[in-house]
């Protein structure tokens, strides 16, 4: 064992000493390994955290809700006539859909209404431009927005569509601050609405903050904005275990009340979180497919130039080759000399893309919202591909150097 570990470091010793005496050739050698792992372990890194992020975040809006649309947006990605199509010809939905919901539903807790904008508001001299949502009072209980102060709209306010809204953050921040924000009026497009609660700070997603809007009864949103838009609906499930048969029973009634025939596709969507998620999937798969081949070329391409070294290397050194086969050296100690002589090439080519690759994505996290994560299963898998590169490409050169007719070797210059 130990004479064994004594020749495998006595290759590698030798492996490296050749690398030193030509350093340009070894660079130029090390580069396609370089580039192709270095790639793999920046867009994976990247991948990995966006990918773990997202989990986080869809989890943490609750995975027993969904959500019924007149159209899903997310469909834009991935058939954009077919959204245009439903977007145009699918009718909006309206506060008769929600209460009709309400009355019907017997797996769900909570059904409530959801509509939003991008608008200007103003206070005190100021102004921003921030998302106003327009909701109904049953909306704390169905969605968790915490408060720093104050209290949200209750179910009577609603009725009665009176003006008051709850801020987030950033328009606090931007329009009130630091004066307490309670009973101080801010005004969105033309009226004027009396503050009764500020969000508590959630931060962002991807750079997008979560603080950035302004919630109004949803009837005061539709005397402001007009009442053709659309509704969302959103609908929270008894038991998570019967969300499945949820989606159904609304799936059912939304028919029912559009009056659809059974052979009639539904002029709604409903969007899961688990759909989110599996979109999700379905781009980084995407990505990760493209990857696989641009990386699977340049370790081809860095292969080709591995060998091809190896085989000067062989030339070069034939009369080395020769004096130790006339000290007793067989062809297995042959060809284990120039196999480790590769996969160490190719291990180090390996190694220095890998910290690149970490560099690269630490930088890109740094100066940006993308996240990322260290994955060891990418870490061994890239050194034990690295190791087989070495090895697949270095056993014709090896091969070559231990066939080497001895006598013939000693007369080369």
């Amino acid at each position: 064992m130990r004479a064994s570990l004594r020749v495998a470091f006595e290759a590698v010793r030798i492996a490296y000493g050749a690398l030193r005496g030509n350093k340009l050739r070894t660079m130029l050698t090390l580069l396609g390994n370089i580039v192709g792992i270095m790639s793999v372990i920046a867009v994976v890194s990247l991948l990995g955290g966006i990918d773990q992020y997202m989990r986080q975040e869809v989890a943490s809006e609750g995975s027993n809700r969904f959500r019924i649309e007149r159209v899903n947006f997310f469909d834009a990605i991935t058939d954009f006539e077919d959204f245009i199509d439903k977007l145009i010809s699918n009718p909006p939905l309206t506060r008769d859909d929600v209460a009709a919901l309400r009355e019907t539903l017997e797996l769900s807790d909570r059904v409530s209404a959801v509509v939003s904008t991008q608008t200007v508001i103003a206070a005190q001299g100021k102004s921003v431009d921030m998302r106003v949502e327009g909701r109904d009072g049953v909306y704390p209980f169905i969605e968790s927005i915490p408060l720093a102060s104050g209290r949200h709209f209750t179910e009577l306010e609603d009725r009665e569509n009176s003006q008051v809204a709850v801020i987030g953050w950033d328009v606090y921040e931007n329009l009130l601050a630091p004066r307490d924000a309670l009973g101080q009026t801010i005004r969105i497009g033309s009226r004027h609405f009396r503050v009764i609660g500020v969000g508590a700070r959630r931060g962002s997603v991807l750079g997008e903050s979560r603080d950035r809007y302004a919630i109004i009864p949803v009837g005061a949103y539709r005397k402001l904005f007009g009442p053709g838009q659309s509704l969302d609906i959103l609908v929270a499930a008894r038991d998570i275990r019967s969300m499945d048969d949820a989606i159904e029973e609304a799936t059912v009634a939304m028919r029912i009340r559009h009056n659809l025939h059974p052979r009639d596709e539904n002029d709604f969507t409903v969007r899961t979180s688990a759909q989110l998620i599996e979109l999700w999937k379905n781009i980084s798969r995407g990505v990760m497919l493209a990857l696989v081949a641009l990386v699977g070329i340049s370790m081809l391409v860095g292969g080709i130039v591995l060998m091809n070294t190896m085989v000067v290397s062989v030339a070069e050194r034939t009369r080395e080759i020769g004096i130790r086969k006339a000290v007793g050296a067989n062809r297995t100690a042959i060809v284990w000399q120039f196999l480790v002589e590769s996969a160490t090439l190719s291990v180090i080519g390996g190694v220095i893309g890998m910290l690149l690759g970490f560099l690269i994505a630490a930088s890109v996290s740094a100066l940006s919202v993308l996240p990322y994560v260290v994955n060891a299963a990418i870490v061994v898998l890239a050194l034990v591909g690295t190791v087989l590169l070495g090895l697949a490409f270095g056993t014709y050169p090896a091969v070559k150097a231990a066939r080497l007719d001895p006598v013939d070797a000693l007369r080369a210059e």
